[in-house]
């Protein structure tokens, strides 16, 4: 298989791991996967990254996974023998870009049948709803996994791997020509809800049915959980509650509550519209278990033929959430396949047949045939 892992984090090691993946004849593609514990800057692995003769792309995240393996420090690079474009779209924060125009003057025409869309992008950029809609309106229905790179201490910086060199604020998107089965689910449920988004800001959300948004949201978590919340301890206790949005026969599309902004709004990860309607939403170890056998099982039935390789791209709150009992949830997708993949800050998602989204605390699966994986 054309896949190496480096448990060292060092910039030797991910150069060592990059150049055996590019002695496998046929090539055409890489996936560059690292640890932020690595503490990879433009400046010691740029030159690396220049050097790399052919397409790539990956991103820096808080926890990688190879096989039944947590990885905390160490880098995964995946080379695939298939054709694809990459193209980048840079200052996607930026209220002055237009991300339409970007998109289309930086994306190749995109073919609608057997080609497998990865996005990579800076989880702690603000517009990525409007870059996701964006990027939904030009490509159309293609079968589409990623998510957001960034790091646990919530600080922007460099986190995204281009044949540039390392960028941030931006997103990196690969167009790979392959069939491919996409499965996702979450495995939270409702508690109380719906609620109207009465005002939010990007990501911040600042009212409920016209009431300040962390009044209700306390009310409501401190009263189940038998919990209060404290100066310390928000987000230790808002990580069994995330939001979720009510989307017309589909699954919610969850938010994660991160912390208070200054004014005691509930800063997500992801945008919240004003106008929509969201559920606080909470689970437990066996429905997120579930869900991720679940999203396994969505993934195999949509690829036609035998699965040889599954790409994981699972939310980082949902680490924090399970603790030692993560390793099920590995087992749950692992299951029968090689897998690799990475803990992201948001997971990015379409199976073909819905709307692109940006989610959270959400569990996205793969699937993928032998010719993309074996020599």
């Amino acid at each position: 298989m054309m896949i190496e892992v480096d448990r060292t984090g060092t910039v030797e090691g991910l150069h060592q791991a990059m150049h055996r993946v590019m002695a496998v004849p046929g090539i055409q593609v890489m996936l560059v996967l690292s640890c932020s514990a690595n503490e990879f800057t433009p400046d010691v692995v740029d030159d690396a990254l220049k050097a790399v003769p052919i397409p790539l792309l990956g991103g820096v995240f808080p926890v990688l996974i190879y096989n039944r393996e947590r990885l905390e420090r160490g880098s995964i690079v995946w080379g695939v023998k298939r054709r694809a474009e990459i193209s980048v779209v840079r200052n996607i924060s930026d209220p002055t870009v237009d991300i339409d125009l970007a998109l289309e003057s930086a994306l190749p025409e995109i073919p609608q049948q057997n080609a497998l869309q990865v996005v990579l992008v800076d989880g702690f950029s603000k517009r990525l709803g409007a870059l996701i809609s964006a990027l939904h309106e030009q490509v159309g229905l293609i079968d589409t996994i990623g998510g957001g790179a960034g790091s646990l201490d919530f600080v922007q910086r460099p986190c995204l791997f281009t044949n540039e060199g390392m960028v941030g604020d931006a997103a990196v998107i690969a167009t790979i020509a392959t069939a491919v089965g996409i499965g996702v689910s979450h495995g939270w449920s409702e508690v109380e809800g719906p609620f109207r988004v009465t005002e939010s800001h990007q990501n911040t959300i600042v009212s409920l049915d016209w009431r300040p948004a962390f009044e209700v949201y306390r009310e409501i978590v401190e009263r189940h959980s038998g919990q209060l919340f404290t100066d310390e301890n928000f987000f230790h206790l808002a990580k069994a509650y995330p939001f979720g949005i009510n989307r017309l026969d589909a699954e919610h599309v969850v938010r994660d509550p991160l912390m208070l902004d200054d004014n005691n709004g509930l800063v997500c990860v992801g945008e919240v519209p004003e106008s929509e309607h969201v559920d606080i939403l909470h689970g437990n170890i066996a429905s997120l278990t579930q869900a991720a056998s679940q999203a396994r099982a969505r993934a195999d039935a949509r690829l036609s033929g035998e699965v040889e390789l599954r790409v994981f791209m699972d939310c980082i709150s949902r680490v924090l959430f399970l603790g030692d009992d993560f390793e099920r949830e590995i087992a749950a997708v692992q299951s029968g396949a090689p897998l690799l993949g990475a803990c992201t800050i948001g997971e990015i998602a379409n199976h073909g047949g819905d709307f692109l989204e940006f989610y959270n605390k959400t569990a996205v699966v793969a699937a993928l045939p032998a010719p993309d994986v074996m020599d």
